[in-house]
């Protein structure tokens, strides 16, 4: 059976933005999506959590956890925090990215947590049968600064039994999420699963990605100093790549930013792929400094002038090379680099 909206339902109406609905509705819990329905139909009000909670029967510390999920997502804003425009998912990613050839973990797929959570009495059992959950739970609210409320303690109580995470991993976590800005418990469940499908399970697996993720975002952050990228953090498949680049190629953000300029030169527009091409190429022939760059150029300079000189004229009307023409360009090294065939400019 079809069911509608009953148009006599649209005589006393608010306004709800299309976000909530488009790019959060399948992400919020039922308590967070009611966090923000009463928030927008009351939005006139200075409303404080007390408020929201007593009018929903919640308990303010699983209010509070709903406010900082809609602020992470951008609908809300805190304090004196400036309001920017809401994106939607589809717009993070600010070029199309090719599947480059970037070793991989095997990811185990796991799900998510579900809106069915353990009950307060089922918390209470587990507390009672294991003292870890009570460390956990105290060590947690002292990284947070807040007491955690229901929610919070059933996402730490189902990322032990639903994803299989170790206590002090789960901490671990809690820590990263914290580190990241991210203190709403959607985002550290998001952490535990992430970490659970790429099989991180100890603190040393934990402190490695930790470490590798700092040092891609470390680099990320110079590059956006330097360069015209837009997006604050590196999507999934941008992150791919840095990753490759740093780890396996040894390159820092000086040489990833000098294949940046070569991009640039050559196509006139941010490309990764591109970029990917380049350092691949480079990598491959043993390019380490800048001052291997600028060799690898001088070779290339230099080769491309000795065919010149080898190359005779097939008749008397074939045009002679001007005597001012450079010895090589920026856009055909760029172009043999990534095995594209060299066209020559119209001289017009």
């Amino acid at each position: 059976m079809n069911y509608k909206i009953n148009p006599y339902a649209y005589k006393n109406i608010f306004a709800v933005p299309a976000s909530v609905v488009d790019d959060n509705i399948r992400l919020a819990s039922v308590l967070q999506l009611k966090v923000m329905l009463y928030m927008l139909r009351h939005s006139e009000e200075n409303l404080t959590n007390d408020d929201i909670a007593s009018a929903l029967g919640y308990d303010k510390t699983d209010v509070e956890d709903a406010m900082i999920f809609w602020n992470e997502r951008g609908l809300l804003t805190k304090g004196e925090e400036k309001a920017e425009p809401v994106l939607h998912i589809e717009s993070v990613a600010e070029v199309k990215i090719e599947p480059a050839e970037v070793p991989e973990k095997q990811l185990r797929k796991v799900s998510d947590i579900p809106l069915s959570r353990p009950s307060h009495e089922q918390i209470a059992v587990r507390l009672q049968e294991c003292k870890e959950f009570a460390d956990l739970f105290a060590e947690a609210q002292k990284t947070l600064g807040k007491t955690i409320g229901y929610d919070g303690q059933s996402v730490l109580i189902m990322m032990h039994d639903s994803y299989g995470l170790p206590f002090e991993v789960i901490l671990m976590a809690v820590e990263y999420a914290v580190s990241q800005k991210k203190t709403g418990f959607s985002s550290i469940a998001k952490v535990g699963k992430s970490w659970s499908e790429l099989g991180i399970d100890t603190l040393e697996g934990a402190m490695e990605y930790i470490e590798e993720h700092s040092i891609v975002n470390e680099t990320w952050n110079k590059l956006r100093s330097l360069t015209d990228i837009t997006n604050r953090v590196p999507t999934e498949k941008q992150r791919k790549l840095l990753t490759c680049w740093i780890k396996q190629y040894g390159y820092d953000a000086e040489i990833i930013y000098y294949a940046y300029e070569e991009t640039i030169n050559a196509t006139g527009k941010m490309s990764l792929p591109y970029m990917d091409k380049i350092i691949k190429n480079w990598y491959e022939k043993g390019v380490k400094t800048p001052m291997d760059i600028q060799k690898e150029k001088a070779r290339w300079a230099e080769e491309r002038e000795n065919k010149k000189a080898q190359k005779k004229p097939q008749s008397k009307n074939t045009p002679t090379l001007l005597k001012d023409e450079p010895s090589y360009d920026m856009d055909a090294f760029t172009k043999k680099a990534i095995g594209l065939k060299y066209v020559k400019p119209n001289s017009n």
